[in-house]
């Protein structure tokens, strides 16, 4: 009997330990500059290493193949960002850039450069944009992501541009949900008024806490006065009560790879490297989850937005084509079953939201122009599921099977996609 006693209470003791260490670190997640770096965990890159982020050619890129640049936003704060020559147009061009001077890093002014030049030509045909907004943590380079660059500049005449948010990498500042908004938001603006390439020829791609931003930009370009996106905030502000007022504008196509619906819906699900949950234990708790959340200072409600996106466009000619005919605005989620960071529930709460039927399962008997929509289902393996309703922008959600959270941006379902929305190829 005194061992069984001794027992209890050594495993006593032990769950009070873990408890209370558990509940300390829930206590420092509600710590405003704790809380945002456990998001974006910005500061967890490979810098530290040596990595430089100016010699991209130690990144597997041909020589001078990658410009970096900077680009200021409204709001004064210095992104570091990086474009991406097409295999092609490189090749047919490699002994101008080879021949170009240039500094040792950015380029003091980008739209001086070969690069620029490349992008903006008409000849012998117009260029494609992929502006890719990359997941939290590292800088362009880390990871998967140079892969990404790759895979997508392989395709003929494609282009591909992505920036460092504020606080990683190189860029300025500290990581905030409007100031990303911002950074993203920037990035494509100077897309379309500095570079003049047409919305038709653009593709916004995010991945991770990327798809939260490209998901936010979508709607701020889509339609400029939502509620959904911060304008009160110091960061978007210069940007919105700009002279030059933004008018609703659609794109190409948006791929959200790997997804989630909100920061809040996914805490309650999310581990640590896939392994060790954070808000799960308190599921049982959905009050003391309820306060949790709701003191989380960035909430990225991607869902709402998309919804919105959705609703915005419905109906609307000008967003729904473009001048040539080509369908614009479309939709295309991509997730897959072995995500064990953002499960693949994420893009099925998404669907469930965007189709009106809240997030929980069921079945959406939609507007006349919608019909009936049921909403995509991964636990019956992989899927996909493509909604073309008159009047409205397209919609497709594949769920695979491989690939997990990081790689799977790299997989050819991605680069489909991109190819889907720049020829229109949904039939």
């Amino acid at each position: 009997m005194p061992g069984t006693v001794k027992i209890l209470s050594n495993v006593a003791l032990a769950i009070s330990i873990t408890v209370g260490i558990y509940a300390n670190i829930l206590g420092l997640l509600m710590t405003p500059s704790v809380q945002r770096f456990a998001v974006y965990a910005h500061k967890i890159n490979t810098l530290f290493a040596g990595d430089n982020l100016n010699k991209p050619e130690a990144f597997g890129f041909a020589e001078r193949q990658v410009t970096p640049f900077n680009l200021q936003t409204p709001d004064g704060e210095t992104l570091y960002g990086w474009h991406i020559l097409p295999v092609d147009v490189y090749a047919r061009n490699e002994k101008a850039l080879l021949d170009e001077e240039r500094p040792e890093g950015p380029a003091e002014d980008f739209t001086a450069t070969s690069a620029f030049r490349l992008l903006t030509a008409a000849e012998p045909e117009p260029a494609k944009l992929v502006v890719t907004f990359h997941g939290n943590a590292g800088h362009v380079a880390q990871g998967w992501r140079t892969a990404t660059y790759r895979n997508l500049a392989s395709q003929a005449n494609t282009h591909v541009i992505t920036i460092d948010y504020r606080g990683f990498g190189y860029s300025t500042g500290s990581p905030t949900e409007a100031g990303l908004i911002t950074d993203g938001t920037a990035l494509v603006d100077w897309a379309l008024k500095t570079a003049n390439i047409p919305p038709e020829r653009i593709v916004i791609l995010g991945q991770s806490l990327g798809t939260a931003v490209a998901s936010a930009v979508a709607l701020h370009f889509a339609d400029p006065d939502a509620d959904l996106i911060p304008s009160e905030s110091r960061e978007l502000r210069p940007l919105i009560a700009s002279e030059d007022k933004l008018q609703p504008t659609t794109f190409a196509g948006v791929i959200l790879v790997a997804p989630f619906s909100s920061l809040p819906s996914l805490m309650l699900t999310y581990r640590i490297g896939g392994l060790l949950p954070l808000l799960l234990p308190l599921r049982p708790f959905p009050s003391i989850a309820g306060i949790l959340t709701d003191k989380m200072l960035d909430k990225w409600l991607s869902a709402e937005r998309l919804e919105a996106y959705y609703n915005a466009i419905a109906g609307n000619p000008q967003l729904l084509s473009s001048s040539s005919g080509r369908s614009m605005g479309g939709l295309q989620l991509v997730h897959s079953i072995g995500d064990r960071d953002i499960p693949y529930h994420q893009t099925e709460m998404i669907c469930r939201r965007i189709f009106g039927q809240g997030e929980e399962p069921g079945v959406y008997d939609g507007s006349e122009a919608d019909g009936s929509v049921k909403c995509v289902d991964g636990s019956k393996g992989p899927t996909v599921l493509d909604v073309d309703a008159e009047g409205r922008p397209r919609v497709r959600f594949e769920i695979i099977e491989y690939g997990g959270h990081n790689r799977l941006i790299t997989y050819s379902q991605v680069a489909v996609a991109v190819a889907r929305a720049f020829e229109d190829l949904f039939d």
